[in-house]
């Protein structure tokens, strides 16, 4: 069911943001990227006499001629001159998407703006496509919010929410002066309270995401081929995409070339600065092959690894859960719990575990860090009755 999305809801920040070549950001590196895996794509050809029909980086932002005028026509406005040009983009998006509604589907910016629905990436299209009508810089950075697990069709698919800034045009700077930081506004759905932002991203990881949203929406269609060119496509931008290399290797997998799947995960193991969704999915198929050695060694790497989205350990700790792991699952707890301390759900799972493997002190500390980020009366007070039985059986 669709969201609706006031924009009076929308983060609204006129922030000190630091310039994109001097944040922490996700880079492409094209010069030295990796030679990908040289595997076999018959299993992709398209039919005898047709031709892959993939949209350009150009389609993703291309506006009818109604669409562009319709903004121009507020933009330049004499309403609106007293506004800095980013400051009349951001009134635009106020004013004329206040019935935008979220929806899990990916769309091309026209497409978003006539019919006022989409995901994140499908507003960060828009915004761009306004941006550039009328020259004004867009950044994009990565968030995470706490996940909402879902473990049908056994594949782990990761995905980052997005955030758009609208830069303020450069100001002309004094001879010997350095400019650190400008103004931006950030463009959100709900930003949520407990949100964590990742880094900034280029514009080609960017688009290296649709394209991986596209290739995502296939496969779940059932479009294999399809959706194994459009993830090549976004490792044509960005050769260590990490989502992009999980996706090749589940298509693989799904198409039964077992082998070429592991050339994939092992590729996106040597290169990607994010595994760990990477390694939560070869492990899948290494059970599948049946190789315990290859078993415990993606246990082992996950154990060392870290990753930019603090959320990917939710979904190993509740994993091993379910697999009746529970020394796994506290050590992923932890994990995650050191970078989100405030998620008071895994606290208490957290507590439950240590109980189980008669650590009561232990349950005791994560009850109390449950309890100091709970806000909600109904929590707090079955934390509390938690605490408070577990005391008493700690001193009898």
């Amino acid at each position: 069911m669709a969201r609706p999305t006031s924009w009076l809801n929308t983060l609204l920040l006129l922030c000190c943001a630091l310039l994109l070549s001097s944040c922490a950001r996700h880079s492409v590196t094209t010069a030295t990227a990796p030679v990908l895996p040289a595997t076999s794509e018959h299993w992709f050809a398209p039919p005898a006499g047709q031709q892959v029909q993939l949209p350009t980086t150009s389609d993703f932002y291309r506006l009818t001629a109604a669409q562009q005028q319709h903004f121009l026509t507020f933009f330049n406005a004499p309403a609106q001159q007293h506004l800095a040009p980013h400051q009349r983009l951001y009134r635009y998006l106020e004013h004329h998407l206040v019935n935008f509604n979220y929806e899990g589907k990916n769309t091309m910016a026209s497409v978003t703006m006539a019919n006022l629905t989409g995901n994140c990436i499908s507003l960060a299209l828009l915004v761009t496509a306004l941006a550039q009508v009328v020259d004004i810089e867009v950044g994009y950075r990565a968030s995470y919010a706490e996940p909402v697990l879902d473990f049908s069709a056994n594949i782990v698919l990761s995905s980052a929410h997005v955030r758009s800034y609208l830069f303020e045009q450069s100001q002309p700077k004094e001879e010997g002066m350095m400019l650190l930081q400008r103004s931006a506004i950030g463009v959100d759905y709900f930003p949520g309270r407990l949100d964590r932002l990742g880094a900034m991203l280029e514009n080609r990881h960017f688009e290296a995401m649709i394209y991986n949203n596209l290739a995502a929406d296939a496969l779940l269609a059932g479009d294999l081929d399809q959706a194994y060119w459009l993830s090549k496509a976004a490792l044509w931008l960005d050769p260590y995409y990490s989502a992009s290399i999980n996706l090749i290797a589940i298509l693989y997998r799904r198409k039964g070339d077992l082998l070429a799947a592991q050339q994939w995960y092992e590729f996106g193991m040597r290169y990607s600065s994010q595994p760990v969704t990477l390694a939560s999915n070869y492990l899948v198929l290494a059970a599948q092959m049946k190789d315990q050695s290859l078993i415990d060694k993606l246990n082992k790497q996950l154990r060392r690894v870290d990753d930019d989205n603090p959320y990917v350990w939710f979904y190993l700790a509740y994993q091993a859960e379910q697999d009746h792991k529970a020394a796994d699952a506290v050590f992923y707890y932890e994990k995650l719990l050191k970078k989100v301390p405030y998620l008071h759900k895994a606290n208490l799972a957290l507590a439950k575990l240590q109980f189980q493997l008669g650590q009561p002190e232990s349950a005791r500390r994560a009850l109390h860090e449950a309890l100091q980020y709970s806000y909600d009366p109904a929590n707090r007070q079955m934390y509390q009755a938690k605490l408070q039985a577990l005391e008493h059986m700690t001193v009898h």
